[in-house]
């Protein structure tokens, strides 16, 4: 008789989670599903999670828990040293329930493939089988050019995940039975820095809410409002993206209700929300195809002998929002408050670290995961490589922001700058994206002068470049 379990890793949601559906329908609706979550402190530590991060999964876990008990779901939540020791963990789990297979959704970066071969193998010489599943992404990775490469450019990706999602149709969405509920697991104390979160919501009831509200009542402003920080109009969705605590299935289906014709058909705002969680769904096929990103290495190869500059002095300036350039050091600012930054700032910040500092971009990587709620491996590669020249489909090299330009286009009152820098506050709107001026004929100079001169630091950055 089979009996089957899962193993959850980042997907802690019962709902549109294909690793919980399959297990169901092997153990029907008169057996409990056994279920196993390990926690790596270490691992999170090598991976730079942020406090802010881990805070937001571990009140998540204290609502999961008792969701999945009542779902008839036997949570087991372990802790581990690292993730050689994974494979010894599942295999005990697996023994202890009797289980003929396991189930769980694949995750992309080399250190997670290596970890899941490793199990796979123990299982399968225990004659377990081994079922994974692509519940993270709706379209798998499987989109491959006419050459039978993969896409290295986003908008023939876009094209051809779309044509995918046309022909194949959506991933089904499918209802759990109802089960007799279980005792809940309980959340261990985890040895792990903590920084509250209490002001994002958790559970998977609320969390969906959230998406909910936003694709049938906001999701329509997207494309007029989305680099307009001061108007803070975005979902604010992706720590749920990035935990797994909601699954962009769920997003979809909610945006194919917009349109019969989905994915065409969607008004201009859905339509461009969408193509965000394309950019998403890209940045994890790479993760995929491409070995070297896990790496800390670059998409294009020879810019890895870029000379980099590497001011710790600047990149401490960076880090603190005490650049002299208002829009940068507001995004930083509004990081280092709420463990998330407005995406349009994130590239500001991004293009001035890499391009006007030239400073590493894995510098600004590393910071980025430290301190965001939403630190995604892959998008915020993704991101950072794209800022900087060296990604795939990435800015062209030449290509480099203006700060005070970017300012006055994105934030041209200075809402945005007002809030998040205070020694600005009063400062007119003419003089907030360069306010050096202003500040000097008020014999004021509780806020610093620009670190750089930015038509210099273009003109060295691009003759560095031209050298590779």
């Amino acid at each position: 008789m089979s009996y089957a379990g899962v193993w959850f890793r980042g997907d802690v949601r019962l709902t549109a989670n294909p690793a919980v559906s399959a297990a169901s329908k092997v153990n029907g609706s008169e057996q409990a599903i056994p279920a196993l979550l390990l926690i790596c402190p270490q691992q999170m530590k090598n991976h730079d999670w942020a406090p802010i991060k881990w805070d937001l999964l571990r009140r998540h876990l204290e609502v999961f828990a008792k969701d999945a008990a009542q779902q008839g779901i036997l949570l087991s939540i372990e802790m581990i040293e690292s993730w050689s020791m994974a494979a010894k963990a599942v295999k005990r789990f697996a023994q202890h329930h009797e289980l003929t297979e396991l189930h769980f959704n694949t995750e992309y970066p080399v250190h997670e493939q290596r970890r899941d071969r490793a199990v796979t193998a123990v299982l399968e010489e225990q004659h377990i089988k081994v079922q994974q599943h692509h519940g993270s992404l709706v379209v798998p990775p499987v989109l491959t050019t006419q050459a039978g490469k993969m896409y290295q450019k986003f908008t023939p990706f876009a094209k051809a995940w779309r044509e995918y999602v046309a022909q194949n149709g959506l991933p089904v969405v499918e209802a759990l039975p109802k089960r007799e509920s279980v005792a809940p697991a309980k959340v261990p104390v985890v040895d792990y820095p903590v920084r509250d979160s209490s002001a994002w919501p958790v559970g998977e009831a609320a969390v969906r809410e959230l998406l909910t509200n936003y694709v049938n009542k906001t999701v329509c402003g997207y494309a007029d409002e989305r680099d307009i920080p001061g108007l803070d109009s975005t979902s604010r969705l992706s720590p749920y993206w990035e935990l797994g605590i909601l699954s962009p299935w769920q997003a979809v289906h909610l945006l194919a209700q917009q349109s019969a014709q989905f994915p065409s058909g969607l008004d201009k705002g859905a339509d461009t929300w969408l193509n965000e969680l394309i950019w998403r769904e890209f940045y994890l096929h790479l993760m995929k195809h491409v070995p070297r990103l896990s790496y800390g290495k670059a998409f294009l190869p020879h810019t890895d002998a870029m000379q980099w500059r590497n001011n710790e002095t600047e990149f401490d300036a960076w880090c603190r929002g005490e650049t002299g350039y208002p829009i940068v050091d507001a995004g930083m600012r509004q990081l280092a408050a709420e463990g998330w930054m407005h995406n349009r700032v994130r590239m500001i910040v991004a293009h001035f670290l890499v391009k006007d500092l030239m400073i590493d971009w894995r510098w600004g990587e590393q910071f980025f995961m430290q301190h965001l709620i939403d630190g995604s491996f892959a998008a915020n590669n993704g991101g950072w490589q794209w800022s900087a020249s060296t990604g795939t489909d990435a800015a062209p090299y030449f290509r480099v922001f203006n700060p005070t330009l970017q300012s006055e286009k994105v934030d041209p009152d200075g809402t945005y700058i007002r809030k998040w820098v205070k020694q600005l506050e009063d400062c007119p709107a003419k003089q907030i994206h360069a306010p050096a001026a202003w500040l000097k004929q008020r014999g004021r100079d509780d806020y610093p002068a620009a670190i750089v001169n930015h038509k210099q630091a273009r003109e060295r950055f691009l003759a560095a470049f031209k050298a590779l």
